[in-house]
């Protein structure tokens, strides 16, 4: 009988300290919390709203499609925006892409700009322009043009190839696959050295 007692009087003081000690806890995060300061506020991102409308700038596009002989070409850039003037064209910046050449050979693209011509299906892609193959090979010039419909890449400007036992130069290059047959083609001033053993 006592001990039912005291565990009913255990019950009753739990039920009314828990309580107040759960209203003390809180009246004291209010009451030491101080003011809240507006400098210490999260920063907002500085955007220009007229700026994005005016542009139509998107974000992280995909571009992606099939070739003539059945090769995935992918593009993806940071963002872009549509120009219009003589002919529309779309902007992009820092693109990477891929190709694929077969099931188990592929290309690369970097670039630092590109302009999508919709309608003649061919990007341009400009400044520190990098293209490099599954077999270690790697491709750098000023321009290149990448066909959107076709495996056709052109670079109309100097180009440098380094890879296991390469070094070339060329004036220009072109990339064409006629008949499922992939061609590389070097024109102009071509340099090349070769080293077996690297």
């Amino acid at each position: 009988m006592a001990r039912n007692n005291l565990y009913s009087t255990v019950v009753v003081w739990v039920k009314v300290t828990l309580p107040l000690v759960a209203l003390a806890l809180l009246s004291s995060l209010f009451l030491l919390s101080g003011t809240p300061n507006p400098d210490a506020a999260l920063p907002y991102a500085e955007v220009d709203i007229d700026e994005i409308i005016r542009e139509q700038r998107v974000t992280e596009p995909r571009f992606a499609g099939v070739l003539g002989q059945n090769q995935a070409l992918v593009l993806v850039a940071d963002a872009v925006s549509a120009e219009t003037g003589e002919s529309e064209s779309i902007r992009a910046q820092t693109i990477e892409g891929r190709l694929d050449l077969s099931s188990t050979e592929f290309l690369t693209l970097d670039a630092t700009f590109g302009d999508f011509d919709m309608a003649g299906q061919v990007a341009t892609l400009t400044d520190g322009v990098e293209l490099q193959s599954s077999l270690g090979y790697v491709m750098e010039s000023d321009q290149m043009l990448v066909a959107l419909d076709q495996l056709d890449i052109q670079a109309p400007t100097a180009v440098h190839i380094t890879g296991p036992g390469l070094d070339l130069t060329a004036d220009t290059m072109a990339l064409a696959g006629p008949e499922g047959q992939t061609i590389l083609r070097f024109t102009g001033s071509v340099r090349v050295i070769y080293d077996p053993n690297s």
